[in-house]
């Protein structure tokens, strides 16, 4: 049975809105400030600890301000701690809500726990100059440029191939070069014309500094692309934990 403080019941009028939940031995102490700088606070359930703010009602509006409020708070546990992060805008409509999700969800939260464990997520996208890339092609591979009597679709079409081919070779080089550091890989789906990866690495806390370096060492050779390097961040790409924060259905007897 879970015996409420004095404190705790007096928040039972307040929403609380979700940062993330890690380990209850976990070790993290709350010095950070929320959403409307609301102190951050615990509540602890079955080996669990969520990380929560008062909230004054069950919508947050997603602002440029509680978006980077919310990432300010993930960023700070994730330097040197395990967390489950959940997405922006979870709110629950009381603390024993909380403790409610936090048993229900214990199975689940506790495997992604440990698959977590000491890890963070680095992000890399990688866009491609592509004019600037074919002429060095064309540059270096004289059989590129056009013939006397070639159309010129049929030319851009070559062009197009060995770009590319190019593009392949390059980005293959690069995930192979980085897949050692990893313990895992997410790709989503690139965004605009430009740009030719969108990807996560699950990295161990200890290694992301090799992890950088060893980037800096790869993108050294491949001066055609730009190369947008973020983290560490919660591991957002490599939890798949749903939480059901709807408050129950009441039973009419």
């Amino acid at each position: 049975m879970t015996t409420k403080t004095q404190a705790e019941s007096s928040r039972d009028g307040q929403a609380h809105y979700l940062y993330g939940v890690m380990r209850e031995d976990g070790g993290w102490k709350p010095d950070v400030a929320g959403l409307g700088e609301a102190p951050v606070r615990t509540v602890r359930e079955g080996g669990l600890t969520a990380l929560v703010s008062d909230v004054a009602g069950p919508r947050v509006v997603p602002t440029r301000a509680h978006l980077l409020m919310h990432q300010r708070v993930t960023e700070a546990v994730v330097r040197e701690h395990t967390l489950v992060p959940v997405a922006f805008g979870t709110v629950l409509p009381s603390e024993e809500r909380v403790r409610e999700l936090l048993r229900v969800a214990r199975a689940p939260l506790t495997r992604a726990l440990a698959e977590l464990e000491g890890r963070v997520e680095l992000g890399l996208k990688v866009y491609c100059h592509g004019d600037a890339l074919t002429r060095r092609l064309v540059e270096e591979q004289p059989a590129l440029e056009r013939g006397a009597s070639e159309p010129e679709e049929d030319h851009e079409a070559r062009l197009e191939v060995a770009l590319r081919d190019c593009n392949t070779r390059d980005l293959g080089g690069l995930k192979a070069g980085l897949r050692p550091l990893a313990e895992a890989t997410h790709e989503a789906p690139p965004l605009g014309e430009r740009m030719l990866l969108n990807a996560a690495w699950l990295v161990d806390r200890t290694r992301v500094a090799a992890f950088e370096a060893r980037l800096t060492a790869l993108v050294a050779r491949l001066d055609a692309y730009t190369f947008r390097f973020t983290g560490p961040w919660p591991a957002y790409s490599f939890v798949d934990v749903r939480l059901d924060v709807e408050p129950p259905e009441s039973v009419t007897p």
